[in-house]
């Protein structure tokens, strides 16, 4: 077995290149490429040579080749011996564990917000994925078997209290007989491993307010605690104070959209202060997701969380149809906007690796010697390039990520060969006749 190799100064040296400022890094997209041998003599089925490696989970960023062989990685380290099946030339390109996104909705074609995994895994450098909700106690069967099971991308998925999940865009809780503890409970009950969690989306538009949205709240916290597991919960337009919400969850729930732009989030919209209650809550072991969305991520809420010396746990897209052709894109160009707010990289790298896998209970998010080769290759794309947070604000800045090469246990899953996620003919928006926002009042 080769031993990962590393030295202080090269150490050093990576420590000041992922600083914000780092312009070395910035290679023309076509610099990168990869070739196939047939030698028969070859060591490793894939070599990705001369990148700088960023694997939070083994230590500081080095300069290194990565080696793979029966779909694990092989190898670490600098100029490695032995020939390959497929050599990438990743100089001036940063190596990474396959993104794990902690946040998206994939449940393609069963429901109005989802998207095809493989196909937004593989142009985002995304082996992971958690869906967070698409599907409900109804509908997690057909996630399971038509998603889930088939696909080569990793996929878990949080159960949405709301029987049906997420089928359309009217506000899933409004009609509070939808709400399900019991189907919710069992659905987790036969499909461990698949489900690990249960997701509530906690505003007036999709639970109504007062005491019927505090209901509803209750029932997704019964349900995970029931069912030994956690709950997240989505917020923003959030029917009662933050500071209540924090206060009923649990040590290891995630509270998500924590750097949202709308009313009800940690940060105050208005006066841009973070809640001392998201302080207090974190204290106690909630954690907090980004989520960016269509709706949910403000550069004036971000730089305030920053500030203040909150930054999230896990940094996720929430992608959807609603956000993949903007403000989210992919999970690369979400990094990106945290790297423009000053963030290290190899931090933002945890966030979308290692720390989101363990969460989850995967083996992954690491590019340790045994584990599974998910891996990720990202250029940095030469700016001027402009960044955008959900309310349309745009910042200007001289570099971007993107992946060029993203391998799921060795095996590249191509963007060229699967092509982008294939659109739905209902619009995201749709409303049938007669639609009101109106929440609807209990028969009870």
């Amino acid at each position: 077995m080769l031993i990962i190799a590393d030295s202080p100064a090269v150490t050093q040296r990576l420590r000041t290149l992922t600083r914000q400022n780092d312009t070395l890094f910035q290679p023309a997209p076509q610099q990168f490429g990869s070739s196939m041998s047939n030698a028969p003599a070859a060591a490793f089925d894939l070599l990705i040579r001369g990148g700088a490696v960023i694997d939070p989970a083994a230590g500081p960023p080095i300069t290194a080749d990565v080696a793979v062989a029966n779909g694990r990685i092989a190898a670490v380290g600098p100029a490695l011996t032995g020939g390959a099946r497929e050599v990438v030339d990743a100089r001036g390109a940063y190596v990474v564990p396959g993104l794990v996104d902690f946040h998206v909705h994939v449940y393609w074609g069963a429901t109005v917000w989802g998207l095809e995994a493989d196909k937004i895994g593989a142009a985002g450098g995304t082996t992971s994925f958690l869906d967070t909700g698409s599907a409900g106690a109804i509908t997690l069967p057909g996630l399971r078997r038509y998603v889930i099971e088939p696909s080569r991308t990793r996929i878990r998925a949080l159960v949405h209290v709301c029987t049906a999940g997420l089928v359309t865009n009217l506000g899933e809780l409004l009609d509070p007989r939808y709400v399900d503890v019991e189907g919710t409970v069992r659905a987790i009950e036969t499909s461990r491993g698949a489900a690990v969690g249960v997701k509530i989306r906690y505003s007036d538009t999709t639970v109504g307010e007062g005491d019927q949205a505090r209901a509803a709240l209750a029932a997704a916290v019964e349900a995970a605690e029931r069912s030994g597991t956690w709950l997240m919960v989505h917020v923003g337009l959030t029917p009662e104070p933050i500071a209540d919400v924090l206060a009923r969850l649990r040590p290891g729930d995630v509270l998500t959209h924590c750097y949202t732009p709308l009313n009800g989030g940690p940060v105050d919209t208005h006066a841009l202060e973070l809640s001392p209650a998201a302080v207090e809550a974190r204290a106690g072991g909630v954690l907090f997701d980004i989520g960016h969305g269509k709706s949910s991520f403000g550069w004036d809420t971000a730089r305030a969380a920053l500030d203040a010396g909150f930054p999230p746990d896990f940094i996720s897209s929430d992608l959807h149809r609603g956000c993949v052709h903007g403000p989210a894109y992919d999970l690369p160009t979400v990094m990106t906007k945290f790297w423009r707010l000053g963030m290290a990289l190899p931090d933002i790298v945890e966030r979308c690796t290692i720390a989101p896998a363990r969460k989850l209970g995967l083996d992954a998010g690491t590019l340790r010697v045994g584990a599974e080769a998910d891996i990720a290759v990202l250029a940095v794309e030469e700016g001027p390039v402009t960044l955008e947070d959900c309310l349309g604000e745009e910042l200007a800045w001289d570099r971007r990520l993107r992946a060029t090469h993203t391998y799921r246990r060795g095996e590249r899953l191509d963007p060229d060969q699967l092509g982008a996620s294939e659109e739905l003919p209902v619009a995201l928006s749709s409303r049938p006749m007669g639609w009101s926002r109106r929440p609807a009042q209990s028969s009870r």
